[in-house]
């Protein structure tokens, strides 16, 4: 889920980004894509 508010785009490239740098340096294999999901939005009351 993400807050409401967020710059969806903006945050899930951001993701995309960390997750494609995480799984590069822990196996050494070249990551073409990475796909993700946002499942919900999250409002604060």
């Amino acid at each position: 889920n993400i807050k409401y508010g967020c710059e969806i785009p903006k945050v899930s490239s951001a993701v995309q980004d960390k997750v494609k740098t995480a799984i590069e340096t822990m196996t050494g294999l070249n990551v073409s894509e990475v796909n993700i999901k946002i499942a919900g939005v999250n409002i604060d009351n």
